[in-house]
């Protein structure tokens, strides 16, 4: 196992509310409701306590777990092997991740128990420098520096990509035709269940999301009943 696991995941955990105790017989005990709820193991998996009774806190704790625990132990894995950067005018202590057609996928880890960050770059044609750099401080902008990597690289077309907020309104869409009483075919429901299933699974806020661009709407329609000026939706 690589020993910087456990301290990152603890640090993404607290930044999301959720507290750790300490490493306890090779796992590390993640807190619901003042108990060690949840268990993450070595390499990543994680599991209920069978001590501690589950309830919904357990069950809301766990899934966010599971989520960032894959998410930490792959790029700390990653960059416990990977090779340093070597660039003319670099010297931040960057590790490639990842190099394809020209583009390089990089990260660092910060001192001070500052966890991680990430960026691409364009290497120049005599491969001695990078330039034309995207940034992404923290690790949790680790799936997004991801994406940018295989989107400047070539290995996916980036006009097929969208933004949550973009996945927000067209879950919104979604869900509102099924809901309703339009005439659709069986193929056409199934796919738009199975496109909301997907929206589902990517955005990990949905809900959330989906309650402030409803609150929005209906303020904006409100304005407009009142009279006054049409209100500017955030996108």
């Amino acid at each position: 196992m690589n020993d910087k696991f456990f301290p990152e995941l603890a640090r993404r955990l607290k930044r999301e509310g959720i507290a750790t105790d300490p490493v306890e017989k090779g796992c590390l005990p993640v807190l619901a409701d003042g108990r060690a709820a949840v268990l993450v193991l070595p390499q990543g998996g994680v599991a209920f306590n069978a001590d501690v009774e589950r309830g919904p806190e357990a069950d809301s704790v766990y899934d966010l777990t599971y989520r960032l625990s894959q998410e930490v132990y792959e790029y700390t894995e990653a960059m416990a092997s990977a090779p340093p950067l070597v660039a003319e005018g670099l010297h931040e202590g960057f590790r490639v991740l990842a190099d394809f057609n020209g583009i390089v996928l990089a990260g660092q880890e910060l001192e001070d128990d500052w966890g991680y960050k990430f960026a691409t770059w364009r290497r120049t044609p005599d491969r001695k420098a990078v330039g034309s750099g995207d940034y992404f401080d923290g690790g949790y902008y680790y799936e997004a520096a991801k994406l940018d990597f295989a989107c400047r690289a070539g290995l996916v077309d980036e006009h097929r990509q969208f933004t949550d907020d973009q996945l927000v309104e067209l879950y919104r869409c979604a869900r509102e035709t099924l809901e309703g009483e339009y005439p659709m075919t069986r193929e056409r429901r199934e796919l738009l269940e199975q496109a909301a299933v997907q929206i589902e699974d990517s955005v990990n806020d949905l809900d959330d999301r989906v309650s402030q661009s409803n609150q929005w709407e209906m303020e904006a329609a409100e304005g407009q009943t009142d009279g006054g000026a049409e209100m500017e939706l955030s996108p």
